[in-house]
This record gives structure tokens, C-alpha cells and sequence, in this order.
């Protein structure tokens, strides 16, 4: 019942936070603008995920009681917020940003009991740890790189964290995230109502950053608790799209610090003319994947198979897309 009322009052807690805070934000100005990498024309209210995160943390506190693992994970996620807030506003300095990055990671790998390991003895203690400091660090940079078309990060965060829950429900077990979990479904569920296409708002890196921090760290939990496969395949889309495109670009000697968009989603997205078409691909796709998290309890192998299957799928299906859409145009021309 508790679970029921935490997505419930989190979702009415974040539609009125976030209609708040585009109302304040538009008077204020604080808009972005189209630029080489955004999908979007002319200006549309920025740091919207701060709304979000409000939400979110209030009904986890007022609900739910907390644990020493959250003295990790609260104040770092905090932390992230911070720091990319004031950098929606003016851009920070580059080692900044990182540094909170990397800062946040070893808060989440040190709420993990010296005893347990994330990898499942596949690493010595040292490589475990090191090995998820710097997963977590790539997962919070591309959850921000994948936060390119209206409501991509959303459905993404919803699938994750409401992931984390089903699989700890599957398992018959309790978890000291379960909670915060839900509130973030809740939240983010919230945000949708006014990120969905045509967005009224965007997350911002006030939101993306730390939403990617959370949800990674939720996959290092359920992989200490439980499944590292599982832990794998819920984040496994976002995880090939921003991956994939990093060595495609690497490999055609572009600077891949710099604004584009070329992303499977993006270049998706811009050939067929709709974010929802896509998203509700991703959305699709990423229900799979859930039921396939599950899954992964009994039968590891045959899951994840089965989840990157239906990734190549996924991005085979953007890529199609694609390249009909130009086709198309081209002979229109």
C-alpha cells in the first residue's frame, strides 16, 4: 500500500512542481535555445528535472525510513544537482563537472558493504570497485548525452527504476531502495505529463545528471543484491545507442566532446519528423527488456541474449528508419 501511495502522491507531487516551475522559469527566461545538438526549435524552458528531483525526494523522506545507505546516495545525487544547476545557467568549468561526477560514483561504490561484491567475484576486490566507479562516471555522461529528444530520458528512467522494483518483487526480497525507486517512477511519470513531445520543459542537467547517477546506482544495488545480468539489461538500450555512436565517431576522428546529433534515436527522430514515434519504440523495447530483467534470475544467459537481440532490433529498426526517411526525401528532390 505504501508503494501504491508513493508513485501516486510523487506523480501529483511532480505535475504541480514542474507547472510551477515552468511558469517561474519562462518569467525568468530561463530557456534553451536551438543549437547544433538540440532537437527542438526557437526556446523552451531548461532545468525542469530539478522539479523532479523535488518531488521525488520529499515523498521518499516523508514515506519511507532511511538507511545508512542513503547517507551516501542522497547527499551525492545533491551534489550532482548542485553543480549542473548552476551549470544550466553558465557553464561550469569542465573539471567540475567531472569531479562531481567521479566524487558521486565513490559515494555509491562505498554504500556497497566491503564484504560484497558488484561483479560477482569475477574482478579481485580492487578491479571490482574501480571497474564500477568508472561505469558509473560513463553511465551518468551518457544518460546526459541520451537526454536528446522529448521524453527519451523520462520513459529511460521510468524503465529503470521501475525495473529495479519489479525485479525485487520477482525475487520475493525487500531492498532499502525500493522506495526511492517508486518515488522516482512516480516523479518522473509527473515530469512526462509536460516533457512528453511537444515538450513544454526539459530536464536540464540539473535533472539528467543526477537522474543518471540514481539509476545507475540502482543498478549497482540490484547487482549486489541479486543479478548482475539483470543489472546489465535494464539499462542495455541507452547503454548501445550512446556507446556505439562514441566509437562510430572515434572512429571518424570527430571531436566527441563537441554537440551533435548523431545518435540512432536522433537521427531517427530527425528522418521520420516525431519524437513519440520514436520513444514509443524505446518504450516497447525497453518493457522487454524489463520482463527479461526478470528473467535473468533463472536463466542469465538466454535473458541477456534475448535483450541484445532486442536492442539490435531496436537501433536496426532507427537506422532503417533512417535512411527510408532520406531516401525519401532525396527522391521527392
Amino acid at each position: 500500500m505504501t508503494g501504491v501511495l508513493t508513485v501516486l502522491l510523487a506523480f501529483v507531487a511532480s505535475v504541480v512542481a514542474t507547472h510551477i516551475f515552468i511558469r517561474m522559469a519562462d518569467r525568468q527566461g530561463v530557456v534553451a535555445e536551438a543549437n547544433e545538438r538540440s532537437m527542438h526549435r526557437g526556446a523552451t524552458v531548461t532545468g525542469g528535472g530539478l522539479a523532479l528531483l523535488v518531488a521525488a525526494f520529499a515523498v521518499f523522506l516523508t514515506l519511507w525510513p532511511l538507511g545508512n545507505v542513503h547517507g551516501f546516495l542522497l547527499p551525492a545525487a545533491a551534489l550532482l544537482a548542485l553543480v549542473s544547476f548552476f551549470d544550466d545557467l553558465k557553464p561550469v568549468s569542465r573539471w567540475l563537472r567531472f569531479g562531481a561526477h567521479i566524487a558521486a560514483a565513490l559515494a555509491a561504490v562505498a554504500s556497497v558493504h566491503y564484504a560484497q561484491l558488484i561483479f560477482h567475484g569475477w574482478l579481485p576486490f580492487w578491479l571490482d570497485r574501480a571497474v564500477a566507479v568508472f561505469a558509473l562516471v560513463w553511465f551518468i555522461n551518457l544518460f546526459n548525452f541520451m537526454d536528446g529528444i522529448d521524453g527519451i530520458a523520462g520513459v529511460e528512467t521510468l524503465t529503470i527504476a521501475s525495473g529495479y522494483a519489479v525485479v525485487i518483487m520477482a525475487a520475493g526480497s525487500s531492498s532499502p531502495f525500493m522506495g526511492l525507486a517508486l518515488a522516482i517512477v512516480g516523479a518522473t511519470a509527473g515530469f512526462l505529463f509536460w516533457n512528453w513531445h511537444p515538450a513544454r520543459v526539459f530536464l536540464g542537467d540539473v535533472g539528467s545528471v543526477p537522474l543518471g547517477f540514481l539509476c545507475g546506482a540502482l543498478m549497482i544495488w540490484l547487482s549486489v543484491q541479486h543479478s548482475l545480468v539483470a543489472a546489465l539489461i535494464l539499462p542495455l538500450y541507452f547503454i548501445a545507442d550512446a556507446t556505439l555512436t562514441i566509437l562510430a565517431r572515434i572512429r571518424r576522428r570527430e571531436k566527441i566532446w563537441e554537440p551533435h546529433r548523431s545518435h540512432y534515436y536522433q537521427r531517427a527522430a530527425s528522418a521520420i519528423g516525431s519524437h513519440a514515434v520514436v520513444v514509443r519504440r524505446v518504450a516497447l523495447c525497453n518493457v522487454i527488456l524489463v520482463g527479461l530483467a526478470v528473467l535473468a534470475l533463472s536463466m542469465p544467459v538466454m535473458a541477456f541474449a534475448l535483450a541484445v537481440l532486442s536492442v539490435a532490433a531496436l537501433l536496426f529498426w532507427m537506422e532503417i528508419a533512417s535512411g527510408t526517411a532520406l531516401s525519401s526525401e532525396a527522391g521527392a528532390q
